[in-house]
């Protein structure tokens, strides 16, 4: 059941906010991200931090990650956050999130670590039950120019199957993907794939559609695979299954589950 590991995924996930060139440079909600160290490596889709030519953001310095509110909790926020290597391929990028400068937050308060979502890279197979939790359809708002606005986040669960699971024709450094039988809306990018049965990430909601696969089996005229569009009612994540990304958290002793 969901239930059994969501509280978990919950903790660990956030929404990042990005400063926001139409609301006066105001942080605004950019997408999803999570741990998956208790060290404070953090991972979210490469398109949420990049700008339109491909480069990583230089206002990342300025960048939080944030959570929704209750009138009894403290208020969850995280700063001070720093580039780490990105997989533009893999729409995959690794951030760290330095806890010393970040302790002094009244919800880290007697706490030694932050909490995080163990990855796998175990291979899921079609019928699968997953579910992903991001910040879709988030919005903001602004009072006063320049001076006041507003964050309303919107989390969401959403539960799935894996409909299908293809490789790319690129190798083992190319991307795998999972296709899902459900839609992941905008603001759910960077937010975890998590299998039901044991509340690990295996993928990160990354790409939107339309999304074109090359048939194997279906050739044009000169005998090249023939690309045929996902319809829009699917999701497809990218799999954590990469060997430059597992090599990647290894040397770092992030914990992997396969």
């Amino acid at each position: 059941m969901i239930k059994n590991t969501l509280s978990n995924v919950m903790a660990a996930t956030f929404c990042i906010e990005l400063p926001n060139g139409k609301a006066g440079g105001m942080p605004t909600p950019a997408g999803t991200g999570f741990f998956i160290s208790p060290e404070g490596w953090f991972v979210t889709a490469a398109h949420v931090v990049m700008d339109k030519k491909g480069y990583l953001r230089k206002d990342l310095d300025r960048a939080f990650l944030i959570k929704e509110q209750n009138a009894k909790d403290p208020k969850k926020i995280c700063q001070y956050i720093s580039p780490g290597p990105i997989f533009p391929g893999l729409d995959i990028a690794l951030l760290k999130v330095d806890f010393e400068k970040n302790s002094d937050k009244e919800w880290l308060d007697k706490k030694t670590e932050f909490p995080f979502i163990k990855v796998s890279t175990g291979r899921l197979e079609m019928g699968d039950e997953v579910y992903s939790f991001g910040y879709p359809l988030s919005s903001y708002g602004i009072i006063k120019p320049g001076e006041i606005g507003y964050t309303k986040l919107s989390p969401r669960v959403t539960s799935a199957i894996i409909s299908s699971n293809f490789d790319t024709n690129m190798g083992a450094k190319g991307p795998k993907n999972y296709v899902l039988d459900k839609a992941l809306n905008y603001g759910n990018s960077g937010g975890p794939i998590i299998a039901t049965e044991t509340g690990h990430a295996h993928a990160i909601c990354s790409r939107f559609q339309p999304l074109v696969v090359p048939q194997q089996h279906i050739k044009d005229n000169n005998g090249n695979p023939l690309p045929i569009m996902i319809p829009s009612l699917y999701g497809v994540v990218s799999s954590f299954n990469n060997k430059d990304i597992v090599g990647f958290l290894m040397s770092l002793d992030i914990p992997i589950e396969e």
